[in-house]
């Protein structure tokens, strides 16, 4: 007699073991000492001015679009009610903690085979790269990482080629609220849109539909800025070709998806080295100059770098006659990754249950595929916001020890940035 499957846990207790487990591992960084300093950091330096600023004219109607910054009125203008309504620096970081913690559970509910399954997956989350210490802030990444969960889930979790109503609506209005805080809203729409229709077939054309409708209510804000940004960052981002940027970028992959690539040469080792050689040339075609400014200025008239991150870094801490192999290896390594965690997954079609993970892979890739429309600033960080389906991939479509390996270098990560982020003393 065949053994029995094991019964699935409900959603709920999915979501309180990942949640709980990110709460635990949280508990455990502050007990160790890590905490948000008292002082702005990161980018809070140039985002609270914003809020106080909105704060102090709020309820006035052009709060939600007379402001200059790159995010959109979804996020500030909550953030000064709360900032109007007494809540001040602390507060907002506490809201975004528990932001973060809400997305783990989300992804925990997805995982009903066991708790133990849910907590790696909610872990897994956590530990990505700048995760811990963006949640542990005032910035805008733990909360756009929440709206692409829940895009994820209403259109690649429901019943079966049956979308319905009211899973779409949700699609729609939550899209609109997340085109309104980042115009890289456009990304999780397009992954979610896509596996829809790869998953139920044309009845996702409801979904089509309601990204369309989001996309034109952002329309307004786009005329009355002029542009994607408020009219002072106009000159430093917006619509542009920029090959380099998606290498540098798929260069900065290679951290997050490394584990991708002995599972891939494992199932097609000649597919793996067409794209390694391919990824190579491209960086040696389109290579990123990391040591040019982003064409802004910074208060004391400097212009900062435009690509910045773990991998500008490190490269640029190399001596110079390494430097140029090194940026076409990490582009080869995060290349080859995130194709070999492709090779993982089973195919798109009718008898695959949740498309989840597949999303989560479209989200990654059309993350970086992005900025060659675009102009301006490069920052590894931007995959955090890409990367949040990873776990949900990870668990469901790796063997352990590959969850172990690429979830270690994580954790490694995440310690390493909380102790240049998360010291009280700085």
């Amino acid at each position: 007699m065949p053994p029995r499957s094991p019964k699935p846990i409900p959603s709920w207790q999915g979501a309180l073991a990942a949640g709980g487990s990110v709460f635990g591992l949280w508990m455990v960084l502050s007990c160790l000492g890590f905490a948000a300093p008292a002082e702005l950091t990161f980018d809070e330096r140039f985002m609270l001015p914003v809020v106080e600023q909105l704060a102090d004219r709020w309820p006035e109607p052009s709060v939600f679009w007379d402001f200059e910054d790159t995010k959109g009125p979804a996020f500030f203008v909550p953030a000064a009610i709360l900032f109007d309504a007494g809540v001040g620096l602390e507060g907002l970081r506490l809201i975004n903690l528990m932001l973060a913690i809400g997305s783990a559970g989300l992804v925990g509910m997805l995982m009903k085979k066991n708790w133990q399954t849910a907590a790696v997956a909610g872990v897994l989350l956590a530990v990505l790269p700048y995760h811990t210490v963006l949640s542990h802030l005032f910035m805008s990444e733990p909360s756009f990482v929440l709206g692409s969960i829940i895009l994820g889930i209403l259109a690649t979790t429901g019943p079966k080629g049956e979308p319905g109503f009211w899973r779409p609506l949700a699609f729609g209005l939550g899209l609109t609220v997340l085109l309104h805080q980042r115009a890289h809203a456009v990304v999780p729409a397009a992954a979610a849109v896509l596996v829809a229709f790869q998953r139920d077939g044309s009845s996702a054309w409801r979904y089509g539909l309601a990204g369309l409708a989001a996309g034109i209510l952002r329309l307004p804000l786009y005329v009355e800025w002029g542009g994607l940004v408020s009219p002072e960052y106009a000159s430093r981002y917006g619509l542009g070709f920029s090959p380099e940027a998606v290498v540098y970028l798929l260069g900065a992959l290679a951290p997050l998806v490394w584990i991708g690539v002995p599972l891939g040469w494992t199932k097609k080792p000649r597919v793996m080295a067409w794209v390694g050689i391919v990824a190579i040339t491209m960086a040696l075609v389109a290579g990123p100059d990391l040591s040019s400014p982003d064409g802004g200025l910074r208060p004391d008239g400097t212009s900062p770098l435009r690509f910045q991150g773990l991998l500008a870094t490190a490269v640029l801490k190399l001596p110079l006659s390494i430097q140029s192999f090194a940026v076409p290896l990490a582009v080869a390594v995060g290349t080859m990754g995130l194709t070999g965690l492709y090779l993982q997954m089973p195919k798109p079609g009718l008898n695959e249950n949740d498309g989840f993970p597949r999303y989560g892979w479209f989200l990654l890739a059309f993350g970086c595929l992005l900025y060659l429309g675009t102009r301006g600033a490069v920052y590894d960080r931007y995959l955090l916001c890409f990367g949040c389906g990873l776990p949900i991939l990870l668990v469901r479509h790796t063997p352990g020890w590959a969850i172990g390996a690429q979830g270690g270098l994580w954790l490694l990560l995440t310690f390493w940035s909380a102790s240049q982020w998360l010291d009280p003393s700085v």
